[in-house]
């Protein structure tokens, strides 16, 4: 029994630790992403709740084992767990969709629709910069195929982010007559709506490649085949890796609110 006893003690030292490391890591990850957001607020509370909760795991439970005691006590402590069971299941879920949507192939043929990204001045970002690359490959690949650039101006932008992308896909060497430019949309919704305005007055092909980051692939296609667009794929991007955490933590929380509230 003792060694029995001894050989848990020591599984849970090591989950502890295990716990705080990994916890740690990802706080660090968190942050070196060098500014503030929602994906890192999130991420960073979370991950300093599991190290509190792994560090005094033996209050933890002592408070867990009162809570249960008391009257209704326990069935707080059952609906919290579901909850985070719950919730466990759905960043699991979303992930894989993410994946799934990253993968999805574009039929042959089919426009693309380079979804804009911020503009320093009348730069592109690195993040806007990894798409038009990508775009770039894709449309020398497909030389049949024209792009619709879809991105209106911000307020911290000198020139819309369609305007950005035309400049520098024109430059590469891309033909000015395989490139249009949709300067209205702020948000993906409207990426997708009036990108799908153009295609249609243009007489283009209605099946769309979207150019976007991996993670943000299944939802750009969930947002456009509820707007009746039956053919999606998905021409996906790489996302800085120093970005990467806070960037899916944020997506997780969207793919959420579109699959439950839609528009």
């Amino acid at each position: 029994m003792d060694k029995n006893r001894n050989a848990g003690n020591y599984i849970e030292i090591a989950v502890r630790v295990i716990i705080v490391i990994v916890s740690l890591g990802m706080i660090y990850w968190y942050i070196d992403s060098r500014f503030i957001g929602f994906g890192n607020i999130i991420g960073i509370v979370f991950f300093l709740a599991a190290i509190c909760c792994a560090v005094f795991y033996g209050s933890v439970k002592k408070f867990i084992i009162k809570l249960r005691g008391k009257r209704g006590g326990k069935i707080v402590v059952n609906i919290v767990f579901i909850l985070i069971g719950l919730f466990l299941v759905y960043v699991i879920t979303a992930m894989s969709l993410m994946f799934y949507g990253s993968s999805n192939t574009p039929e042959k043929g089919s426009t693309v629709v380079i979804l804009g990204c911020e503009v320093r001045g009348t730069e592109p970002s690195q993040t806007l910069k990894n798409r038009l690359d990508t775009a770039y490959d894709y449309l020398k690949e497909n030389p049949d195929v024209s792009a619709v650039l879809s991105g209106g101006k911000g307020s911290n932008e000198s020139i819309s982010e369609a305007e950005c992308m035309y400049r520098y896909l024109t430059e590469k060497g891309i033909s000015k007559n395989r490139l249009y430019k949709e300067e209205k949309s702020s948000t993906t919704y409207e990426n997708i709506k009036f990108s799908m305005e153009i295609i249609k007055n243009k007489g283009l092909n209605e099946n769309l490649a979207i150019v976007t980051d991996w993670y943000h692939e299944y939802r750009a296609s969930l947002i456009a085949k509820r707007q009746g667009i039956t053919g999606v794929g998905a021409v996906s991007t790489p996302t800085q890796t120093y970005l990467t955490a806070n960037l899916v933590t944020r997506e997780i929380f969207a793919l959420g609110k579109e699959i439950i509230f839609g528009k």
